[in-house]
């Protein structure tokens, strides 16, 4: 997790490799639909079969009508096995290679306008990692191989830095009370916020004086005993292509991130937030600077009052209980 806080490195010396492999993957992924298209259509002939034939089954059917019918539920059943094979199963795995796939392309996107932003972090952002690595880890299965290291997730860029520029008006956005989903520990426990698959933000257990916090993922609720707890995952991968880290978390430890249609508070300028920060998956504290519809615009901590643009569900309230 080294790489949170800086720019991603640039183009590696085996790009041609990558490329090459993607191009093999893309390959076996039509190969694989193509014959799913046969498989489809001929699983559509048996089973038109199987209705045709049963409607012209003699009262009682013959032996020889069982024996074709029959005949034909092995060959449905046989097909059917077929086609989840193709889908799910190594070696072609359809599914899992087109999300890889995915992925694979859409981080070769990102990686050459992280690469063009050379913006320094002071040294309270480039030590976070030292931290979070020791904090109750679960395991973290996978393998350091190229096309593995994306499978887990993709770099959300939701933010740029900006120059400073003269305030603009606010524009009319929904109050907090209006369906805010980004509240915090036991209250949004309660209101149902915290499920499997829902983004988090996750406050490391190391930093008690100074909390540090980072994205996550629920991947796992433990239901036994009086109170939940929670296993959340770093969505991007360390630096040797491993998923990311896994965390177990009481609801105290986390704060919800509200979903992309949800509606979303209105911050008032000099309003204390914490934001994740541009180019990152960390967040920290800020002050609302300008409020636009998509964005705030917010001064972070110890960053020699730069100020950037923020996502609006990535800006988060410290004070919600």
């Amino acid at each position: 997790m080294a790489a949170r806080n800086r720019p991603r490195a640039g183009p590696l010396k085996d790009d041609t490799a990558d490329a090459h492999e993607e191009r093999n993957m893309w390959n076996q992924i039509v190969n694989d639909l193509k014959r799913l298209k046969a498989i489809q259509i001929r699983a559509t002939e048996i089973s038109k079969a199987i209705v045709e034939m049963e409607a012209k089954m003699a009262e009682p059917p013959t032996l020889a009508q069982i024996d074709d019918l029959q005949d034909l539920y092995r060959e449905g059943l046989k097909v059917g096995e077929e086609e989840q094979k193709i889908l799910n199963e190594e070696p072609n795995d359809v599914i899992k290679n087109v999300g890889i796939l995915t992925a694979l392309r859409t981080a070769s996107e990102i990686e050459p306008r992280n690469n063009s932003q050379s913006k320094s972090r002071n040294p309270k952002r480039q030590k976070l990692d030292t931290d979070g690595t020791v904090d109750s880890p679960g395991p973290s299965p996978g393998a350091p191989i190229s096309a593995a290291k994306v499978k887990a997730t993709t770099v959300r860029a939701g933010s740029v830095p900006i120059v400073k520029e003269p305030k603009e008006p606010k524009e009319p956005i929904v109050k907090a009370e209006e369906g805010s989903e980004g509240v915090k520990g036991p209250s949004a426990e309660k209101a149902g916020k915290f499920f499997i698959g829902a983004e988090v933000a996750y406050r490391l257990a190391k930093a008690k004086e100074d909390p540090q916090w980072i994205q996550c993922e629920i991947i796992n609720i433990d239901t036994a005993g009086n109170k939940k707890r929670y296993e959340v995952q770093d969505p991007e991968p360390d630096d040797n292509g491993q998923p990311g880290q896994i965390y177990k978390a009481s609801a105290g430890a986390l704060i919800a991130i509200p979903s992309p249609e949800t509606p979303l508070p209105d911050y008032p300028v000099g309003k204390q937030v914490l934001a994740r920060y541009p180019e990152t998956t960390t967040f920290y504290r800020a002050i609302v600077t300008n409020v636009k519809k998509d964005v705030y615009r917010l001064q972070f901590e110890d960053d020699n009052e730069n100020e950037m643009e923020v996502t609006r569900r990535f800006v988060l309230d410290l004070t919600a209980k």
